[in-house]
């Protein structure tokens, strides 16, 4: 369990250090041609089509993806069926539900006018923490309900998660999963560059793209932004190109794995 620790802290570490190199270099962001465009190209603007229609036509098509992709999940092949008669707090929610209440989350923030990211809310908290200390962030010039907001939304993920986990009974010792330790080595000292590398890239990245998976996909979805769009494809496809090539030439790993029972979705 020590050795999760440390490894969550070196996780933390690295995205406030992708927080603060963001904020070194965004005075010149503009100069070098970054986030210096206009970003409100929307699908409805480009094909001159009406945002109702498009967007019903897209929700549709969403859902019908939702839906097969739920439908061709190994996952619910291999792993046991959730018990129904557990309090919704104590197991694993469905896509449908958990979906629905992002969704609600993101359209109570929409209405205020706002948008809900976690790139930005961290940010707005490291801003926060640094006026503490009577420091400022040139990205986040100005500290007001809005950045307060962000703030206390990226602070209350921790309590959150780990509320969640104790009320579940899923707080438990897993360092890596099966199909990690078969792969690569698995000891702090081989993960910790690999986790503090890979929360640095996460935030610097998601603020020079100006977003991450919620802001500039989950909520910026639905205003067909082509930008979104353009995000959201890049996201997935780094991922599965990152993944291939951490599991290059392994493949036999994963026949192997299924083999102990385990699910591949999770594993």
């Amino acid at each position: 369990m020590a050795a999760g620790k440390w490894l969550i802290v070196l996780g933390l570490l690295g995205m406030l250090a992708g927080v603060l190199a963001f904020d070194l270099v965004f005075p010149s962001l503009a100069d070098w041609g970054i986030r210096s465009f206009p970003q409100s190209i929307t699908a409805p603007l480009v094909l001159d089509i009406s945002y109702g229609h498009l967007a019903t036509a897209f929700g549709v098509l969403v859902l019908l993806m939702v839906a097969v992709a739920d439908r061709l999940d190994p996952g619910k092949r291999l792993d046991p069926e959730p018990d129904q008669k557990e309090p919704l707090w104590r197991r694993e929610w469905g896509f449908g539900l958990a979906g629905a209440s992002a969704g609600l989350i993101i359209l109570a923030s929409s209405a205020q006018g706002q948008y809900f990211g976690l790139s930005g809310s961290y940010a707005a908290l490291t801003a926060h923490i640094a006026d503490w200390f009577g420091f400022s962030l040139e990205s986040v010039p100005t500290l007001n309900e809005t950045t307060a907001w962000r703030a206390a939304s990226a602070a209350g993920l921790f309590p959150g998660a780990a509320a969640s986990a104790l009320m579940s009974k899923s707080f438990g010792n897993v360092p890596v999963t099966p199909l990690w330790a078969a792969a690569h080595p698995s000891g702090v000292k081989s993960r910790g560059p690999i986790v503090f590398v890979g929360g640095f890239m996460v935030l610097f990245g998601a603020l020079i793209g100006g977003g991450c998976t919620t802001g500039a996909f989950m909520a910026a979805w639905p205003t067909l932004s082509v930008g979104s769009f353009a995000m959201g494809a890049t996201f997935f496809g780094t991922g599965m190109a990152t993944a291939t090539l951490l599991y290059w030439g392994k493949w036999g790993l994963l026949s192997e794995v299924r083999s102990r029972g385990l699910s591949l979705a999770t594993d």
